[in-house]
Order: C-alpha cells, then structure tokens, then sequence
C-alpha cells in the first residue's frame, strides 16, 4: 500500500499557547509522526487545506510557514526514495529515522527562525542579545549544519573569540546561546545528533561583581535637594521608585502605566519572563507617584514621563531602542547624584535592583520572600543572584577568623 503523508496539529500547546505541528507518515494504516520545527495558535492551522495553504492566512508569517512544511513533506519523500534506491524497507518508521539521524539541516538556519520566535514571545532584549551571538557566529563561519557543532568546532570558536579580544564572560556568552539553540533544536525534534555540551563541552559560570548601595547611601540619595523639575531631580526620583518597589528593571520601568497601580499595589508584566508582577506600594513611592499624577493622566498614559505615549503603538525593536537610547541619559544623570551624595560607585539604574535585593539580604529576610519580590521563576536564580553579592560577607567571615 503506498505511503501518505499528512500535517496534523499536535494537541498539547506549550507554554505560550502553540501547537507543533506534526508530521504523520502512514502505511497500512500504521502512523508514524515527527515535528516538522513549526509552531503556531490552533486556530492558525486548518488540517483540510490544500497543499502549501496549511496555514492560514491571518497568520503574518503564512506564506514561509507553510514554505517550511512543504519542504518538510518534500524531505520526508526524498528520504523514502533514498531507502528504496539502496534497497532499504522505505516503512514510516524507517523514512522517520532516515529525516532525523540525516541531521545535515543547517543550524545557522534555525537559529534565524528561532530569533523571529523570540521577537514575538520574549524580550526584544532577549532577541537582540540573541541576534548578536548569531552575528559573531555568522563571521566566524557564514553556513553551518548541526553535525557541524561538535566539541572540536566548539573549542576553535573559543580560541578565535579570544583572538578577537573578547573576555572570559562575553566568551561564555557566545557558547550558551550556541546551546540554547542546539537544545531547542532537541526539543523540537528538529536535531537528533550527538551533544557537545552533554559531556565534553562545559561552560564556565559567568562571573558577575553586582555592585549596590547600602541602605546608608540610599539615604544619601534621599536626602539631597535638587531643584524640582530639572533632570536631576526626575531622576533621583526614577532610582528611588524602582529601589522602593523591588528593583523594578530599566525596561519595566519606563513602560510603567498608570492603569498598573490599583488599590496600593503595582501590578505590571516583566519583559524579561512575560510574567505578571505585584509588589505592595510602600509610602515613599506612592509619595513619589504624586508628584507625577495629573488631572489628564489617563490609565494607558505612561506614569513617569521618559517615553511618549505614542511608542506604545511602535513594535518591539524600536521601543527597545527608545528605552536603551534613555536608559543612557538616566545613567548619566545618575552618575551625577552620585558625585553630590558623595557616593564612589559607578552608579547606574540596575544598581537600584542590587541594593534592593542585598539589603533585603542583609536585613536576614527570607530567599523565597526575596525571590517573589524580584520576580524570579527559580530560587536557583535568587541563589546565584545573592552569591554574587557574597564576597563582603566572606571578606568579613575571613577577618574574624582565629588564624
């Protein structure tokens, strides 16, 4: 009996509501399947569709999508005519064995479709980390298929970012996001090859000095008087916000609206993970909150006045871009208030999140209590969060020591 080959979704969406799309190879009745690396809503794929319009039409990204799974039936078809012109049993089970462990897919390929996922699901920060990791890659070597990374291409790619200057931790960096993609090649069923990183290739941790203020130098930067309305002033007040309510990060900050403050709390949704966070307003920024509430302040109007109303309509790359452009000017500013309070710290927005989460450790409050307030999705996170804040602790352990 001849051999069909069918797109079906498969039922269970991940995390952010797509379904894979499956493959199903059939032969007497028996069914095979394998991921063909595409994920989209339901409602975006209509499984009776004729050849190349799988995907419909509501979806911006139909026509390369459907491209994708077209191609997937094609390879599936070519690995069945390889088997039975090597006189092999061209069976689903065997044509699925032949697609995978053929794994000459270009890397440098998937890598791109997994950036225009990340542009969509995660931070535009994310995605343009993301993207400058490939840039590196792509210079070192324009194509490369997923055979390819293995533990000897690995440690040349090493030597040639050392040649080009960069350091130990940015080093470390380019290897992870290599992993990341390799892994979500894994899971995708995209990529059935041999591991580098399982056994042979270890990452260095990524060493992190996370300088803070103490609560001492925080009211330093309470107690200075600038002139209302100068960028001085603004600024201060930005720091103090984000150090009150948990060290809300730079990029949540500016996008601060004024719908996000309910019945004493702040309630928004954290660009790095998409997940929702809640913090109790404490008096200090709600103080800070009534210097900046105005009788025309509407609910989708940007509570702190840093970016236009208007970029809320602009798409991920350039709000991204506004925000580093402002993050800037606020870290110079910053520098400033930090030469008047007298303070010797290159002090920079972020620095507001450290000295949130140090002084709450020093004040012996709870690591999952401290976890919950930062927003973190694993206390793994919080553990090495807080152990690169260590070395004062270890520093005065060592002093008291009876040597």
């Amino acid at each position: 009996m001849a051999i069909t080959y069918k797109l079906e979704l498969n039922s269970k969406p991940k995390d952010d509501n797509t379904c894979g799309i499956l493959l199903r190879i059939t032969e007497n009745r028996k069914h095979k399947r394998i991921s063909t690396g595409v994920f989209v809503p339901a409602k975006d794929f209509n499984k009776k569709a004729e050849v190349d319009k799988w995907i419909r039409r509501s979806n911006p990204e139909h026509a390369s999508l459907n491209e994708t799974l077209s191609n997937k039936i094609k390879e599936a078809k070519e690995a069945a005519s390889k088997l039975s012109n090597n006189n092999q049993v061209s069976n689903p089970k065997n044509i699925i064995y032949e697609v995978k462990n053929q794994n000459t897919g270009s890397y440098i390929k998937f890598y791109e479709e997994k950036l225009e996922q990340y542009l969509q699901l995660k931070s535009a920060g994310y995605y343009k980390h993301m993207k400058s990791k490939l840039n590196n890659l792509k210079l070192y070597q324009e194509e490369i298929t997923f055979p390819e990374i293995s533990a000897s291409f690995l440690k040349k790619y090493e030597i040639h970012l050392k040649k080009q200057g960069l350091n130990e931790n940015s080093i470390t960096s380019n290897l992870r996001a290599i992993r990341t993609i390799l892994y979500e090649a894994i899971k995708d069923d995209v990529f059935e090859g041999k591991n580098p990183f399982f056994k042979k290739i270890k990452l260095k941790e990524i060493k992190a000095n996370k300088e803070k203020l103490s609560l001492d130098e925080i009211k330093k930067i309470e107690a200075l008087e600038l002139e209302e309305n100068t960028q001085l002033w603004h600024v201060k007040n930005y720091f103090l916000f984000a150090f009150y309510e948990a060290g809300i990060r730079i990029g949540d900050f500016m996008q601060l609206q004024w719908k996000n403050i309910d019945k004493g709390t702040l309630s928004y949704q954290m660009d790095k993970t998409k997940a929702m966070h809640e913090v109790a307003l404490l008096p200090k920024a709600k103080k800070i909150l009534e210097l900046y509430k105005k009788p025309t302040s509407k609910p989708n109007d940007y509570i702190f006045p840093i970016l236009d109303n208007q970029i809320q309509k602009a798409d991920n790359i350039i709000l991204n871009n506004a925000i580093s452009s402002k993050n800037a000017v606020i870290n110079k500013a910053l520098k400033r208030i930090a030469i008047r309070a007298k303070i010797k710290l290159n002090l920079t927005f972020h620095i507001s999140r450290h000295s949130f989460a140090d002084i709450l450790r020093h004040q012996k409050v709870n690591i999952y209590d401290i976890k919950d307030l930062l927003g973190h999705t694993d206390i793994k996170i919080t553990q090495k969060y807080l152990k690169s804040m260590d070395r004062e602790s270890a520093n005065e352990a060592h002093s008291k020591a009876d040597l």
